[in-house]
């Protein structure tokens, strides 16, 4: 997939929709009171605040920029693009781990400490990555 601008928008929109399927479709009316929320859905923001979690999270398996490590893939690798891992599968690896399929790395753990908003801004770092790994 070739990157282009409007690929930030889709990027955008599906974390608007990920943040509405982790909700269960509502907000509620306690939702201007999350601090995470209450910025909006500004991309960037968004982006910033996933890696910030990546590298709590995740940096130590996957690598800097998701390049992988000798104890994690590489996350920008095409087999965790979107076109063949679903914002969904992606979003239940980290919840609930993920057995070991394509690596020698042993199954993955499910991540602790981070919320359903967390893991949006997350996949959203992730997918910016890739979009700009992928050949032009």
């Amino acid at each position: 997939m070739a990157f282009r601008p409007n690929n930030l928008l889709i990027v955008g929109v599906s974390v608007a929709a990920a943040l509405l399927i982790f909700s269960g479709g509502m907000m509620h009316d306690n939702a201007s009171d999350d601090p995470i929320l209450k910025r909006g859905l500004d991309g960037e923001q968004i982006r910033r605040d996933g890696l910030k979690s990546y590298n709590e999270k995740c940096l130590q398996c996957h690598g800097v920029e998701g390049r992988g490590s000798s104890f994690g893939p590489a996350l920008v690798h095409p087999r965790y693009s979107a076109e063949n891992l679903s914002d969904q599968a992606f979003a239940q690896a980290v919840i609930y781990g993920a057995p070991q399929l394509h690596w020698d790395y042993g199954a993955m753990d499910p991540v602790k400490g981070l919320s359903q908003v967390q893991i949006a801004q997350v996949l959203a770092y992730i997918r910016n990555l890739q979009a700009q790994k992928s050949p032009r």
